[in-house]
């Protein structure tokens, strides 16, 4: 099959690779539509401990082509969305409920920027009728946000703010929305992601080149204290801060982008200490995922795919999604 290979920077080879093998509880899928995260243009772009030469890609959706032993051959034909990694659910981690931490279970051998992918078939949830393949491949990103703000303590007509409204910050006020926050704002400085943001619930829309965000504190908050939750989506240190401060005493931030390796947090620990605010990171959990296709098809994802390119086109994916020219973009494997 082919595969795109990472080959450092925004460089990646067209090659031919082994097809998947279907192991014993393994499934192989004809990838429809991969994803381009976040977290893949910080590793072109040298911000994450990834190492060259790899095939990357972990937002995926398909149809089941083959399966191993151990597993229904009914499942042949099947929609799925796809995690790299299963969960054994007996190990340390996943009694602890860290499922995506599983230390047992095996992760796909190659990533999913390739024609097929071989993984644990429980890493393959079936699709419901009414959600497409290609917007099933929303599933990872919407898995790790859904993670985050089910472990929030939302308060009665809970004030919100996200920073940042790429599909993470998108997400992410969704399940704030849905999940009690009375009034939600969001911050980002792009406007094709920022006008998005009211069709996943924004009360408000903020542009930080054009205001303070200071002054939507002051007119949006109680007696301009803070919002109850706010939420970071983008990965820069000095966003979270942001949030830390715009944050009331006793309130929660929750970081949902992933920050460089390394990365200190600019906040004043002293005054968040006496503050008492309650900071939470999440990487996601593999029960949430299995429930995210469902919870798909209750929003308005119209438009929020803005770029399809060949696998051929990957580094050009990567640009345009690095440089903000859309919300999501994603590549087609098989055209």
């Amino acid at each position: 099959m082919k595969a795109m290979t990472w080959q450092g920077g925004n460089r990646f080879t067209h090659d031919d690779v082994p097809d998947p093998v279907a192991d014993p509880g393994y499934v192989v899928v004809k990838m429809d539509t991969t994803g381009i995260c976040g977290t893949d243009v910080h590793a072109t772009q040298g911000l994450f401990p990834w190492y060259p030469p790899q095939i990357m890609g972990h937002e995926g959706s398909g149809v089941i082509v083959e399966v191993g032993e151990g597993v229904d051959k009914e499942r042949i034909g099947q929609r799925v969305a796809m995690n790299r990694k299963a969960q054994c659910y007996e190990c340390w981690n996943c009694r602890n409920w860290n499922t995506f931490r599983c230390e047992v279970a095996r992760e796909s051998e190659n990533g999913m920027y390739a024609e097929y992918v071989g993984l644990d078939a429980g890493a393959a949830v079936e699709l419901p009728e009414d959600l497409d393949t290609e917007t099933a491949v929303l599933t990872e990103p919407a898995s790790c946000c859904l993670s985050g703000v089910e472990l929030l303590d939302i308060p009665y007509r809970a004030t919100g703010l996200v920073i940042g409204a790429g599909v993470m910050g998108l997400f992410t006020a969704a399940f704030l929305k849905s999940h009690g926050v009375e009034t939600l704002v969001v911050s980002e400085p792009v406007t094709v992601r920022r006008e998005m943001a009211t069709q996943f619930g924004a009360d408000i829309l903020h542009d930080p080149r054009e205001v303070p965000l200071s002054e939507v504190i002051a007119e949006v908050t109680d007696e301009g204290r803070g919002f109850d939750v706010t939420a970071e989506a983008v990965g820069k240190p000095e966003l979270v801060a942001a949030c830390v401060d715009a944050t009331k005493p006793r309130g929660q931030t929750l970081m949902i982008g992933v920050s460089p390796e390394g990365s200190p947090l600019p906040v004043d620990l002293y005054d968040m200490h006496f503050r008492e605010i309650k900071l939470l990171s999440s990487m996601g959990r593999g029960d949430v995922f299995h429930r995210v296709p469902d919870e798909l098809t209750k929003l308005n994802l119209e438009n929020v795919i803005s770029g399809r390119y060949p696998l051929t086109e990957l580094p050009d994916a990567i640009t345009a999604s690095a440089e903000g020219l859309g919300v999501k973009f994603v590549i087609k494997p098989n055209g």
